[in-house]
């Protein structure tokens, strides 16, 4: 709706903005609770440094990847059109983010910060899971702020009629289903959920991180279906962020089984300790 923050003197992309103050708000959540679980609270913002060059360049990859089937389907128009214009190809080639790109990135981030410096990364999976969806969520507020990831078209309750944007010529046509908004809410009511589970204080490690990617990946598979914008790739009808949902999905029943497996191992020693003691 308003892509840009006029100011007067400069004007501020309002996804960037809403973004970064989510990032930097993360930074102060997760520090607080490192506190949970006896995590080192100096090393936070380090790994959420280390993260974040993981979300630029995950995201940017990936974006890449997702634009790989137009690109070799039409590669001799794309190297004419590098000769012609080659910021406008890069800008092609890599001016958007992935969600799912940008996960990877962060995760792998703060492994490798975790094998640099010696720290255990399981416990950062269980501080970061209500992140993640937190500031994804504000991500998809941006979104919707900007036009871009936006809907099919939908005439009934709650469609948005989007104003004429320069950079998205089809965005004004016709009413769409607000998905940006719609994402969001899903964000936001699995951060709640997990955070309340941290507060519980009874999940075993991993756990957490496994219940999110499960509880995103269907949620997005789902979210895919009322996306309008063809550009973000797809192979035989299935949307890249869908492909990749579904190989996320059994890593996140993994991590939660993982965590079950766990709590059955620790009740079965602890009645073979009662056995030993009598």
């Amino acid at each position: 709706m308003y892509p840009v923050l006029d100011l007067g003197f400069m004007e501020i992309p309002l996804y960037s903005l809403i973004f970064a103050v989510a990032f930097v708000a993360m930074i102060f959540m997760a520090r607080k609770l490192a506190e949970r679980f006896e995590y080192p609270k100096s090393d936070i913002v380090n790994v959420c440094i280390y993260g974040g060059v993981g979300i630029l360049i995950g995201a940017k990859i990936m974006y890449f990847i997702s634009k790989l089937p137009m690109i070799i389907t039409n590669f001799e128009w794309y190297l004419d059109y590098f000769e012609r214009d080659f910021e406008g190809a890069i800008n092609y080639s890599f001016g958007g983010m992935v969600f799912y790109g940008g996960l990877i990135g962060a995760v792998a981030g703060a492994y490798i910060y975790c094998r640099k410096h010696i720290m255990p990364f399981t416990p950062l999976m269980d501080i970061f899971a209500p992140l993640i969806p937190f500031v994804h969520g504000w991500g998809r507020v941006g979104c919707f702020m900007a036009g871009c990831c936006y809907g099919i078209e939908y005439h009934g309750f709650g469609c948005v009629q989007f104003p004429a944007n320069e950079l998205i010529a089809e965005l004004d046509d016709v009413p769409r289903v607000p998905v940006q908004l719609l994402e969001a809410g899903f964000n936001f009511i699995i951060a709640i959920v997990l955070y309340m589970l941290i507060r519980r204080g009874k999940m075993k490690a991993g756990q957490l991180m496994g219940i999110y990617l499960v509880y995103y990946t269907v949620v997005r598979f789902a979210m895919e279906m009322l996306r309008g914008d063809a550009e973000r790739g797809s192979v035989g009808g299935i949307s890249t962020s869908q492909i990749i949902s579904i190989v996320l999905i059994p890593i996140g029943i993994v991590l939660i089984h993982g965590g079950w497996l766990g709590k059955r191992m620790e009740r079965r020693k602890r009645a073979t300790d009662t056995e030993s003691e009598e």
